[in-house]
């Protein structure tokens, strides 16, 4: 359990660098090899560069080639994840994708069944299964996902989740053709957590799509765009919980919480420190006590994805949190929201 690993990080953006000290922290004294690539190769020799002691930079082709390195780590846009598992798949390699998984359902349920038969450990980067009130939040939902009853809240009747965040950090993240917008940035973690907490939908309906910002000035420079950046969207699990989502790209500071409503009690939980993050029983239930509890916490979940990560190649049981199936789930009910629209 101890021996080094090499872990290959493809695309050398702002997400690079999280996944880098997240992997390092999380190998602790067995240590890990990092190598780095991109598309655009520059791009690697300045990261290796800015981390001269954690990375060595190398082309795309040698990563792959290279049997030495046992997992990569795919921090790229969306429309490249597809053709890049491929190659990981081929290679051999275990992979860490970014969230959404691809670009759609079909193409999401081929890749789980090649990693399937290959034998390897795919992961999807829904950090947000990491972050410790939303683990408290998963404790006292237990057994809403397979039925309407929830270890702490009895029978949850409604849950709204909401993300939101100013965008214009890059261009592509506000263009259809390269996987932009409110959808695949945001609301896919919301998505994401209402799917790990209560299981695929039965019911979708896209309540609001559309572009408040049509014209955006990203380092320092005007763009036109046309991916949309506020979305709404309703969803039914198949216990019966109306569950309401809003995503956007144009609040000017980062918010982020939800709310869960049950028979019992209910909760509110958030990834921001400005939203304390608390569960309310009025009946002990399952092990929970009346009252309110907080369910606050710390912790850099970067690292803690990359121990799950580390740990599936080690051990080769791929952990629950990430999990293909739930990303196959949900690249469908993003596909039968896009269909609605």
């Amino acid at each position: 359990m101890n021996t080094s690993l090499k872990i290959g990080v493809i695309g050398c953006g702002q997400q690079a660098p999280k996944h880098i000290g997240g992997l390092v922290a999380a190998a602790g004294p067995s240590g890990v090899e990092i190598v780095v690539a991109d598309v655009a190769p520059e791009a690697a020799k300045r990261l290796a560069a800015e981390l001269p002691a954690l990375t060595t930079a190398v082309s795309l082709d040698a990563l792959f080639e290279d049997p030495m390195i046992n997992g990569v780590v795919l921090a790229v846009p969306t429309p490249a994840h597809a053709s890049l598992i491929r190659k990981a798949i081929a290679a051999g390699k275990d992979y860490l994708v970014e969230k959404p998984l691809c670009d759609d359902y079909e193409e999401a349920r081929g890749l789980d069944a090649a990693t399937k038969v290959a034998g390897l450990i795919g992961i999807v980067g829904c950090i947000y299964r990491y972050v410790p009130p939303f683990m408290e939040a998963a404790k006292a939902l237990e057994g809403a996902r397979e039925t309407s009853e929830a270890a702490a809240l009895g029978r949850v009747v409604a849950a709204t989740f909401r993300i939101g965040g100013r965008g214009s950090r890059q261009p592509w993240k506000h263009m259809k053709a390269t996987g932009g917008g409110a959808i695949n940035e945001m609301l896919v973690h919301m998505l994401d957590l209402a799917i790990w907490y209560f299981g695929p939908p039965v019911e979708t309906e896209l309540l609001v799509s559309k572009v408040l910002r049509p014209t955006r000035l990203i380092q320092g420079k005007s763009y036109e765009v046309d991916a949309e950046d506020f979305v709404v969207m309703r969803m039914v699990s198949a216990s019966g919980v109306e569950i309401l989502l809003q995503a956007d790209m144009v609040t000017p500071s980062f918010a982020q919480s939800f709310e869960v409503q049950g028979e019992n009690g209910s909760l509110i939980a958030s990834i921001t420190p400005n939203v304390t993050s608390k569960l309310y029983v009025a009946e002990p239930r399952g092990g929970f006590d009346a009252g309110w509890k907080d369910i606050s916490g710390s912790g850099d979940f970067y690292v803690e994805q990359a121990r799950a990560f580390l740990n599936g190649i080690r051990t080769r049981r791929a952990p629950p949190e990430g999990a293909l199936s739930d990303a196959v789930s949900l690249m469908q009910v993003v596909d039968q929201m896009r269909a609605g629209s």
